[in-house]
């Protein structure tokens, strides 16, 4: 497969370039498009400062050049500075094609649509100083392309048009996802765009995360894994847990949701579960050490058959106890220490899959979206 990325100016050539590579691709920023062997080629236009009539020329010509590509990806600003209804309508003119997927979201950044318009965080970009680089000051797209072309809005990417500019409502990787899977020839959109449309491509095999620690950080970040990449969430029975007893539910729950998700093993989703553990234990007579036993072990149990039985991109352990149970059930003595995806996110390869462990009180809002980003990267 060859791909063609179009940017107007070199840093987006670049943030969105580094994402093939990422995914495995073998890229490059390239001048012409001579002898390249490269499964991705990027090409900077320049065009972001030129008047509409002189961006669209300059598209014009080189995209009739890459009509033998199979994608081609045409780099748009996440703040749809420049010129992008021009320079999509003339990529689709030089290919001849009648369809684009349109989306400037970039949630690493908070750039979103919805309803039509562009957001940055929770504002519209009219609210922002980026409105001042524009011609026509509006949030709402199709003005903002102010094309002949019909540009369709769309809520999301179950049902889209056959033909036009499809612009479709996307907050987070998991719309992005979703979009990028419509396989059309022609993309258009950010760094955050191109990123899903790799690991479309790629289609890695889900995370398994196991999170034995009961911090409020950690389930803060839990709920951002799931809002964000669509992670299913598996709490264990945590009764079962205490009297040791079986998760044979919560197991078979965990194997039918990998096979089309990510998900996450959690003993303390939220706080009424965090309660409720402690109480079930006081009227066990557990003491806080034979609580995390027997917690940590229920963990590892089901942490165990998962990883042994089912194809993954790697597991996502949060919790010294809880790495310390599985890792021992795995029979792990000599812990190969590979790589560090983030300072304090150690990556290690555990039985037969690469394994990022996290403290429980440790890291940021994202830090398990970026875990897991890192694994599914990885396993390509």
């Amino acid at each position: 497969m060859k791909i063609a990325v179009i940017a107007d100016d070199l840093t987006g050539a670049l943030d969105t370039g580094i994402q093939f590579t990422q995914w495995g691709f073998k890229t490059k920023v390239v001048e012409t498009l001579q002898s390249e062997n490269n499964q991705v080629i990027v090409m900077n236009t320049e065009t972001r400062n030129k008047d509409p009539e002189q961006a669209y020329s300059i598209l014009l010509n080189l995209a009739d050049k890459l009509r033998n590509y199979d994608i081609i990806y045409k780099k748009i600003d996440s703040t749809l500075r420049g010129n992008p209804g021009p320079e999509i309508e003339a990529v689709l003119k030089a290919t001849r094609e009648k369809r684009v997927i349109f989306t400037p979201t970039y949630p690493a950044t908070a750039r979103n649509v919805k309803e039509g318009h562009l957001y940055i965080g929770d504002h519209t970009v009219t609210e922002t100083e980026y409105v001042n680089e524009y011609r026509i000051k509006t949030s709402y797209i199709p003005e903002i392309l102010n094309v002949k072309t019909p540009v369709h809005l769309c809520k999301n990417s179950r049902k889209i048009p056959e033909n036009g500019i499809i612009v479709i409502d996307s907050v987070n990787e998991q719309d992005l996802i979703n979009i990028a899977s419509k396989r059309t020839r022609i993309l258009a959109g950010s760094a955050g765009l191109a990123d899903a449309l790799c690991q479309t491509l790629r289609n890695p095999p889900p995370v398994l995360s196991i999170i034995g620690s009961m911090r409020s950080e950690s389930r803060a970040q839990v709920n951002q894994l799931c809002n964000r990449l669509g992670t299913e969430i598996t709490p264990i029975n945590v009764i079962n847990a205490l009297k040791s007893m079986p998760q044979c539910e919560i197991l078979a729950k965990a194997k039918k949701a990998l096979e089309k998700n990510d998900v996450v093993i959690t003993s303390a989703y939220t706080e009424q579960m965090v309660k409720q553990t402690q109480n079930e234990a006081k009227i066990l007579g557990l003491n806080s050490e034979e609580i995390e036993k027997r917690i940590t072990g229920a963990l590892a149990d089901i942490a165990y058959d998962l990883i042994t039985t089912r194809k993954l991109s790697g597991i996502i352990i949060t919790g010294g106890a809880t790495a310390k149970a599985i890792i021992s059930k795995l029979g792990g003595k000599n812990i190969e220490l590979l790589d560090e995806a983030q300072p304090g996110l150690p990556v290690i390869r555990l039985d037969h899959v690469l394994c990022i462990t996290k403290a429980g009180g440790f890291g940021q809002p994202d830090t398990l979206i970026k875990a897991t980003q890192y694994l599914k990267r990885k396993h390509t």
